[in-house]
């Protein structure tokens, strides 16, 4: 491994280890604060504004590779690109950071992120055919910028959504990054790897202030940035001619935080709610349910994700004839150990609903 990369990955973490205190006082300051409520796991008013962090990461990163690895990004992305990415992540934090301070409504959240994420996508970071087993490619078209800005879009707000315990999001997409830059590292895929670098750095470097009991959180600003710091990636390692695998390895490596994201959307839609309405029904509030506290909670999860992107690293090297094998088997396996989480879940949670009323019949009223 180039010792440019392990550079990138100290700089972006000491960067983001450094200025976490100084927005954690600013958001005091300011009173930027997510307060108690019914459905929130603290008891205490939480500073925002944690995920400015990841952009002082991001631009520290890119004034190294400027002034001294330009060479980094040659054969790759050019500089035209990599700084359309920077500028629309900067729109993304931008939206968080006011949806943070005041809440903005659902429709407008989702008009601006659809226009950040076309405009990232007219930028180059599509998907513009796959190539065909059977020999040659096909071109995928108009399709294939539609398909983009839903990838975007999805994987903004899957991270959005996961992030809803003391440390949840930033261990997630430290994972991610981390196999992402492990299957990127060979072939020499120069810009993922830089982009996986900057996640993991900024990530490493804000978790001892927002692991449990967390100081600071990182809040729309930083979920909005790392989701799509993570979807620009991850499309611009299948813009030239993406395969069947490797479209459907980040679909691996996220699988938590894109199951949840799916279930939050028919759950919401099952109730009407809006589709931005938080609510107590995220892989995370289960656990907490199912009798776990807040770090043990999120260790399984960290875990969860370790085991999933290690499981991407060593499919993406299997022989092509095994890949698509191990695709099918892969999600046919998340999708049964789902249902059995769902019937132990039912089954427990069942089980203390019964408890509870027995004891509470045993109990004389009280006059």
């Amino acid at each position: 491994m180039p010792h440019e990369y392990m550079t990138i990955l100290i700089l972006s973490g000491l960067a983001s280890l450094l200025t976490t205190p100084l927005l954690r006082r600013m958001a005091i300051a300011l009173d930027i604060t997510d307060k108690p409520s019914n459905r929130k796991v603290h008891d205490q008013p939480i500073p925002y504004l944690g995920g400015l962090a990841f952009h002082f990461s991001m631009t520290a990163a890119l004034l190294y590779v400027f002034w001294k690895a330009p060479y980094i990004l040659d054969a790759q992305i050019s500089s035209q690109q990599l700084l359309a990415l920077y500028g629309v992540a900067m729109g993304f934090q931008l939206l968080g950071v006011v949806d943070d301070a005041r809440p903005v409504s659902p429709k407008i959240k989702l008009l601006i992120q659809t226009i950040l994420a076309v405009i990232l996508v007219r930028s180059g970071f599509v998907i513009e055919q796959v190539s065909n087993p059977f020999g040659g490619a096909i071109p995928f078209g108009w399709i294939g910028g539609l398909a983009s800005v839903l990838w975007i879009l999805t994987i903004v707000n899957a991270i959005n959504f996961i992030d809803g315990l003391d440390g949840l999001a930033a261990g997630i997409v430290f994972f991610a990054a981390l196999a992402n830059f492990l299957i990127a590292l060979y072939p020499w895929q120069n810009f993922v790897c830089l982009i996986s670098l900057v996640l993991m750095g900024a990530t490493i470097g804000f978790l001892p202030y927002n692991f449990s009991p967390a100081k600071i959180f990182m809040g729309d600003a930083g979920s909005l940035y790392l989701g799509v710091l993570l979807a620009g990636s991850s499309l611009v390692s299948n813009t030239k001619g993406a395969t069947v695998m490797s479209l459907s390895l980040p679909l691996v490596i996220l699988s938590i935080p894109l199951l949840d994201a799916l279930l939050t959307v028919v759950r919401r839609g099952k109730r009407g709610m809006n589709l931005f309405t938080a609510d107590r029904g995220h892989v995370h509030h289960r656990l907490l349910r199912l009798g776990f506290n807040v770090r043990q909670s999120v260790l399984s999860i960290y875990g969860l994700c370790f085991l999933l992107a290690m499981t991407a690293v060593l499919a993406d090297q299997l022989p092509d004839p095994f890949k698509m094998v191990f695709i099918f088997v892969f999600f046919a396996a998340v999708w049964w150990g789902f249902l059995i989480f769902s019937a132990i879940e039912s089954r427990v949670i069942g089980k203390n609903d019964s408890t509870l009323n027995a004891e509470s019949a045993k109990q004389p009223d009280s006059e």
